[in-house]
């Protein structure tokens, strides 16, 4: 049946009526936008006016900072960052305990990156704690084998180095190395640094512990890898004076920036190599709309959601316990450029806006401040506005719609007189006693009458179907009664001898009957089982594997091939209708395969459901017979069982159930047929 034009639909004459009104909300949404710009933009020049005045601040502060940004100063780890630990780890060579320090290790590593080091320094009480992840491809020990060098100032400022180089994993301890001042036959003491080396498929981990004043405010680290001759530092190894620094948390810095944050803001001051040196202020991502929308209805709100622009440069968040700044608008402060940047953290519908800008001194670039603030405030203001057009738009529909009552009304009356004829067509005991008149109208409502008429056409139809299938039952059933009947005469006027004979022939008879009755109910069973079936979540492909192995034992001198089905391949569904369907799917094919041919059985996986195919080499499918239908049967001549033709129909019904369904198709060489069993792969 054709479909009505698109300009003869009730659809487009409605959109005719509403065109009027698109210019009221297209208007106001174009104002808003407007609006969105010029708020981002006042936005992005606040942050910057507030990161200016807390760097302004900073200067004051110089000796809270500790050099000036060279080019590539910010990746070159020659200063480490000191945590403050909730409570000592135990040094064992794990890396368990430190898993949610994860964001603030320092890395290091070689130019073809086969060598890298990860670095975490923390002190708890008057000890200090350093953990060194190496990924290192061979781990050599001994005399010449892989090393891990220790400088550091002491409490006179005085360089020492130590050395690290087990000779097997396990507890490791310092030794000191000589310098050129030492005595040669001194002795030299055993420094109190001890812990723990331990290796991994990776390369190795290496956990420190050592009193807080054996060290002053200096430490760089040297990783020696012996098989690849490559040495990777996280800083010189001297003079004294060239060590890393060990950078903490400014006191004094945090002091100033608690006075000077202004509310739902977050500001940041790193020193010239991206290390914080205070934080203050919080984020609220997790609430980006304002109270007034929260009195909105739902699906205005979901409205305001989906229309209001959240553009982001990019996609991330910045936990507020990050220690180390390595984000582009603090890279660029630190090379002497003011930035912002918008992002949209992970399962939020603000977007944060960051600015930052270098804190100057006379020698260069000492450190950056990044101000950080969601977008709430401009997303509060288009709710307002978006409240207001919503009322302004709200207000011409009522009146439009006063106009499209008259026209609705038209339209129901046309759809009453079409409920009429249909009811007129079909009697109350559900007999079609007339034929339905096809409307000419190319709306939607004469095409509407039009499906009417051919669904009663289809249903005069069925009942034609009916009788044919009552025609097959009596058919299938007079052949067993009428050899009930033959014999139970038989039995009644032969010799006792030969009664036993005739007995066994009107047991078959009886048999053949309960198997037709039994395929009857088999096909009630099954539909009312669809009504009552829990899915569960199972392998399909371990199905088929349990399921070919048994049909082998029962088809011995059938060739059964099984491919596709090596992994686990899981669906959700009802196992027990899935084998149903296998088992009369397999049992069709052996069926009508030819003799020493071999039943092949596929099943093909894809993102959203399973093909299941079973292939046969035989005769090809019947013409023009649709053989999933109920009472649809491919067999001639006499049957030893009974074949309504519910069998591949019960298939199509399970796979139907699992949102998929079957079909059949000719294999041209060699010839045959291959049936195809889809199931949906729900998630």
């Amino acid at each position: 049946m054709s479909r009505p034009r698109f300009w003869h639909r009730i659809r487009f004459k409605l959109l005719l009526v509403s065109l009027t009104l698109l210019g009221i909300p297209l208007a106001g949404y174009r104002f808003i936008q407007e609006t969105e710009q010029f708020l981002r933009d006042a936005q992005d020049q606040s942050l910057q006016t507030t990161a200016s005045s807390v760097a302004n601040i900073m200067h004051g502060y110089d000796d809270q900072f500790h050099g000036v940004a060279r080019p590539g100063s910010v990746l070159t780890f020659r200063n480490l960052y000191l945590h403050r630990l909730d409570e000592p780890p135990q040094v064992d060579g794990y890396r368990d305990e430190w898993v949610h320090y994860a964001n603030n290790f320092s890395l290091i590593r070689s130019v073809d990156e086969a060598l890298t080091a990860r670095i975490f320094i923390g002190t708890h009480g008057r000890y200090l704690y350093l953990l060194l992840g190496v990924r290192d491809r061979q781990v050599d020990y001994g005399d010449d084998g892989d090393a891990v060098d220790l400088a550091i100032t002491d409490r006179d400022g005085v360089l020492q180095r130590y050395r690290v180089q087990p000779r097997t994993p396990g507890w490791v301890t310092a030794r000191r190395l000589r310098d050129a001042d030492d005595p040669p036959d001194a002795a030299l003491p055993d420094p109190p640094i001890r812990g723990e080396w331990q290796s991994h498929a990776d390369g190795y981990t290496l956990e420190l512990k050592m009193p807080r004043e054996l060290l002053r405010d200096r430490l760089s680290m040297r990783v020696f890898d012996s098989h690849s001759q490559q040495l990777l530092a996280s800083g010189h190894m001297f003079p004294a004076d060239a060590l890393g620094r060990i950078i903490e948390h400014s006191a004094t810095l945090q002091a100033v920036l608690d006075d000077v944050v202004p509310a739902a803001t977050r500001v940041w001051v790193t020193d010239h190599q991206g290390l914080v040196l205070a934080q203050a202020g919080r984020l609220d991502a997790s609430a980006p709309l304002s109270a007034d929308q929260q009195q909105m209805p739902w699906f205005i709100q979901e409205l305001v959601l989906a229309v209001l622009p959240r553009d982001a440069e990019a996609v991330g968040d910045v936990p507020a316990d990050r220690t180390q700044l390595f984000v582009r608008p603090v890279v660029d402060a630190l090379a002497g450029r003011p930035t912002s940047l918008r992002r949209k953290p992970p399962r939020s519908n603000a977007v944060v806006v960051s600015a930052a800008v270098p804190i100057r001194s006379s020698d260069g670039v000492e450190g950056a401040v990044l101000v950080e603030q969601t977008t709430n405030a401009i997303l509060s203001i288009q709710n307002l506005a978006l409240q207001r057009l919503f009322g302004v738009t709200l207000l011409f529909f009522a009146v439009t719609s006063l106009g499209l009552l008259g026209f609705a009304s038209l339209l129901a009356s046309r759809i009453t007189r079409l409920r009429d004829r249909v009811e007129r067509a079909v009697s109350h005991d559900g007999r079609i006693t007339g034929r339905l008149q096809a409307e000419h109208s190319r709306d939607e409502i004469g095409d509407l009458g039009r499906s009417f008429a051919s669904v009663l056409d289809r249903l005069h139809d069925y009942n034609h179907y009916l009788e044919a299938m009552a025609s097959r039952l009596a058919h299938e059933l007079r052949t067993p009664l009428a050899v009930v009947r033959s014999s139970l005469d038989n039995a009644e006027q032969a010799p006792a001898a030969q009664r036993g004979r005739y007995l066994g022939r009107a047991r078959d008879g009886a048999e053949r009957l309960e198997r037709i009755l039994q395929r009857l109910r088999e096909a009630t069973g099954l539909e009312q089982a669809l009504r009552q079936a829990e899915p569960e979540r199972f392998d399909i492909a371990a199905l088929l594997r349990r399921q070919v192995d048994a049909l082998r034992t029962t088809f011995a001198d059938c060739r059964i091939e099984l491919s596709g089905a090596a992994t686990a391949v899981e669906i959700d569904g009802v196992p027990d209708l899935v084998s149903q369907a296998l088992d009369k799917l397999i049992g069709n094919a052996i069926d009508f395969h030819d003799p020493g041919s071999a039943i092949r059985i596929h099943c093909a996986p894809s993102a959203d459901r399973v093909d299941i195919h079973v292939t046969n080499h035989g005769p090809p499918l019947p013409a023009d017979v649709d053989i999933f239908q109920s009472m649809v049967s491919g067999r001639s001549g006499r049957q030893e069982e009974p074949h309504l033709g519910l069998g591949l129909y019960l298939v199509r019904l399970i796979g139907e159930y699992h949102g998929g369904g079957v079909r059949a198709t000719d294999v041209a060489d060699p010839r045959g047929v291959d049936v195809t069993l889809s199931l949906a792969r729900r998630n």
